[in-house]
Order: C-alpha cells, then sequence, then structure tokens
C-alpha cells in the first residue's frame, strides 16, 4: 500500500509539472541547457558519461542501467539574463535617403525565465529500464524598449518548445550499456516589430514607378509613422535520440549520444497594425491585412562524447564535448496565405559550433557532494552581419558551482549556479523588410540558479547501481 501510494503522488508530481512547462530561456544559440540542478553545478561537464540521476534520459539515455529502484527527478531554474546593445551608427537604407535611425539603445532586452524540468525511470528486471523526460530542449525571450533604434528589426521574440521523451535502455553486457527514445516535440514562435510605413511606400513604390514625391505628399515620410506586425505559429514534430555507454574500468565511464534534428513548419497569424496615414499603401497593395502565416525552420541535431572518471573514492573528474549542427539555421523564411503579402526572407548564415566542458565532483561522505565546473560555448553567428537582435548570441564562458545533500536515504536535494559571460560582439544587420542596418556592439550575460529534487521512490536506495 505504501509504495501505492508513492506512485499516485509521484504521478500527481509528474501531471503537475507537465501542466507547468515554462516560457524557456536561451542557451547557446537558442539551445536550452538546463535540464539538470545537479549538473549544472559542474557546468554540464561528463553529462553524457555520469548517470547519476534519471535527467540521463537528455545527457544519454543508455545510463538509465547505471540506477536502480523507481527513480524521479524534478528541476526547477530561475535563469536572468542581461543584453545591452550600444550603436555606433546604425543607418537607414540608402535608397530612402540614408540618415540615422532615430531612438535608444532598447534597454535591457533579457528578462526572468523559470524553467522546469522532471525525469522518471522504471527497472523492468536487471538489465533494462524505460524512463520519461519532460523538458525544454530549445528557447529564446529577447524584448525591447518601444521605440528604440532596431525596432524595425525587432521589438520582442520568443520561441517556446517542451519535450516529451519515453525512453528506453539495456544492459548488453557488463561494459556496454545502450538507450534511445523518441523526442515528441511541441514549439511555438511569437515575434513583433515595428514597420517604417514611409520607407516602405518608397521602396516598394518604386518599384510600382511611383516617385518619393508622393510619399511625402501623403505624409509618409522614413521615421514619420510607424506600424507593426505580431507574427505566431505553433507545430508539432517528432525526432529521436540514441546514446553508449561504455565502462572500460570500475572507476571510467565514456558515453556517446546522439539528438537528431526535427523540421517544424510554424503555422499561425500574421496581424498588421497600420497607422490611418498609411492605410492607403494596403488599398493600394492589397498587403498590410491580417492574414495566417508559416514559417519552417529546422531544429539542430547533436552529437556528445563524455567521460567519467574517479581518481579516487572521494574525487571524480567530469568532461565533455558536444557537436551541434546550426548550420540548419540557414534563414527563416516568413510565407503568407495573402498572396498580395510578399514574402519576408531573414537570411541566418549560422554556423556549426562545438561546447567544452570540464567539472570535477567531491564526495567527502554519503550525506555531501561538492562540484565545481567550466564550460566554453562556441557561437554558430559567424559575424556582426548574421547577428539579430532577436537571437544577439556570442561565445559564452561558463563558471559554476554545486552542492548536495542527501537528508534520508533515498532523498538527495541539489542546487546550482553558473554565472555565464560573452565578450562584447558587433552587430551590421539588415533589417529584411526595408533594409535599414543596425550597428553597433552586444554585450551580455547570464546567472542560473537551480534547485533539484531527486527521489528513489522504492528500493534499493538512491544511487545503488544495479548488479549485472
Amino acid at each position: 500500500m505504501r509504495a501505492l501510494a508513492s506512485r499516485r503522488i509521484l504521478l500527481a508530481v509528474v501531471a503537475g509539472f507537465a501542466l507547468a512547462m515554462p516560457r524557456p530561456a536561451p542557451g547557446a544559440g537558442f539551445a536550452v541547457l538546463e535540464k539538470s540542478a545537479r549538473g549544472l553545478g559542474t557546468a554540464y561537464a561528463g553529462e553524457t558519461a555520469a548517470a547519476e540521476d534519471p535527467s540521463t534520459i537528455f545527457g544519454n539515455p543508455a545510463g538509465m542501467t547505471l540506477l536502480s529502484g523507481t527513480q524521479f527527478a524534478a528541476s526547477g531554474f530561475a535563469i536572468l539574463p542581461a543584453a545591452q546593445f550600444h550603436d555606433s551608427g546604425s543607418r537607414l537604407n540608402a535608397a530612402v535617403g540614408g540618415g540615422r535611425l532615430t531612438g535608444g539603445d532598447g534597454g535591457d532586452a533579457g528578462s526572468l525565465a523559470l524553467v522546469p524540468s522532471f525525469f522518471l525511470v522504471q527497472p523492468l528486471g536487471d538489465r533494462v529500464r524505460v524512463g520519461l523526460g519532460v523538458f525544454a530542449p530549445f528557447g529564446l525571450a529577447t524584448d525591447y524598449d518601444r521605440g528604440w533604434q532596431g525596432r524595425y528589426h525587432a521589438l520582442s521574440s520568443s520561441l517556446y518548445t517542451v519535450d516529451a521523451d519515453p525512453s528506453l535502455a539495456v544492459k548488453v553486457t557488463d561494459w556496454l550499456s545502450v538507450g534511445g527514445g523518441a523526442d515528441v516535440q511541441y514549439a511555438q514562435a511569437r515575434l513583433t516589430n515595428s514597420l517604417d510605413m514611409g520607407s516602405i511606400c518608397r521602396i516598394f513604390g518604386a518599384r510600382r514607378g511611383t516617385p518619393p514625391a508622393v510619399c511625402d505628399a501623403l505624409g509618409l515620410r522614413p521615421q514619420k509613422v510607424d506600424g507593426a506586425v505580431r507574427l505566431n505559429g505553433d507545430d508539432w514534430n517528432v525526432g529521436y535520440n540514441l546514446g553508449l555507454l561504455f565502462t572500460p574500468t570500475a572507476r571510467t565511464r565514456v558515453g556517446l549520444s546522439y539528438r537528431s534534428d526535427i523540421e517544424h513548419d510554424l503555422g499561425g497569424s500574421a496581424a498588421f497594425f497600420v497607422p490611418k496615414k498609411a492605410v492607403i499603401l494596403t488599398k493600394v497593395s492589397g498587403a498590410l491585412v491580417d492574414t495566417g502565416a508559416h514559417a519552417a525552420t529546422d531544429f539542430p541535431e547533436r552529437v556528445g562524447l563524455g567521460a567519467s572518471h574517479e581518481i579516487t573514492s572521494r574525487w571524480t573528474v567530469l568532461a565533455d564535448i558536444v557537436w551541434t549542427r546550426w548550420s540548419r539555421f540557414d534563414a527563416l523564411v516568413f510565407r503568407f496565405d495573402n498572396p498580395k503579402q510578399p514574402r519576408i526572407v531573414q537570411p541566418e548564415g549560422w554556423t556549426d559550433s562545438f561546447r567544452y566542458a570540464l567539472g570535477v565532483r567531491y564526495t567527502p561522505n554519503r550525506i555531501w557532494t561538492f562540484r565545481l565546473g567550466t564550460a566554453y560555448d562556441e557561437s554558430a553567428i559567424p559575424g556582426g552581419a548574421e547577428r539579430t537582435p532577436r537571437i544577439p548570441d556570442a561565445d559564452r564562458i561558463w563558471l559554476a558551482a554545486g552542492i548536495g545533500v542527501r537528508p534520508v536515504e533515498r532523498v538527495q536535494l541539489d542546487l546550482g549556479y553558473a554565472h555565464i559571460f560573452s565578450p562584447s560582439v558587433s552587430i551590421d544587420n539588415a533589417d529584411p523588410v526595408t533594409g535599414h542596418r543596425l550597428r553597433g556592439n552586444y554585450d551580455a550575460y547570464a546567472d542560473v540558479i537551480g534547485v533539484q529534487l531527486t527521489w528513489n521512490v522504492g528500493w534499493p536506495p538512491l544511487g545503488a547501481v544495479s548488479a549485472p
């Protein structure tokens, strides 16, 4: 009866987390690394091989074979990013006369994000494990002051994703485990930006042979009459993941994992706000009216190689190298159901990148655990021309620390913290509608705090490894 009650409580907690999935926050590119607060303490070094709790479903599903008993892990993160633009010569398109882009620097584009995750692993005999994870693999959120210099590039941007990962792992031999699962993924995006009606009148009017004087006579001069557009869409799709875990010695583990790319065609709507002065543009062109919209994007695959080595019974060194195929994010293309509305193409031109992480774990006794780690995330953005205010990404350096305590035999509590900072990077990006160029520099950093509860619902005790 006690075991049945425990499982009912566990299912209630799992359901609560599933219903409370958040707006995620960005990692390198727009990846979200925050899955385990325990792993946060080592900057996620060794997550491909560590297999310390059920969050291994994300790091390497084969690691589930090292867990005994029904185990549940839930983490919650508070992520506070900061991103500040500094202008250095932002200009209007020369086709509308050049001149300075007006407005301020946009304020701090970062905002607090709360990100939960949960994982559950259940043994099926000595050598087989099944599991389920729910987490946010990708996300971004930037929000600028209204009227800032880059308002025609971006005002607010958000990408939310949720993955449900049913997984299976098998211990093939005493030294080899294999695992895999499905990635059932939901994605939702919302983007807003201002529309420079005066510049739109001149640029698209010129294509119809309309002289700029006509736009001026209508009061539609560059930066004098602003409209706005809000785009939103969502989609479901499925990918997969695979993992191998090698145990060449009792003190050493090596892991290899792969997560596939997932293609999305985000279907939704485009809502336009057109000031009274610019309504004539809608009447003449048939564009700038509310319509259905679609945006195709491809979330990249990643390959991780990691190791965990116990130097002594108290000290463990952890390391990871992760490759992400960001080159799939070549362009963001918006298509509209209204045939009069031209499609919008935002070139991205991202490149593949690596992440390197190194950490150490110190366990003086069965109650306390201490962790330190550092990591270097390569940016996928090759230069200022490809950097946009929606994702002003840069190389990132992680400094992390964590502490764990086991108040009772079957419960582990972990606290992790990381400070993430980036070098100042340039931006020289053209708005895809008007061609206005945003020029300047970005400074960014983030602080991440995570807490985790790991609960072994049944026997044997937490952390015990099943016999071969």
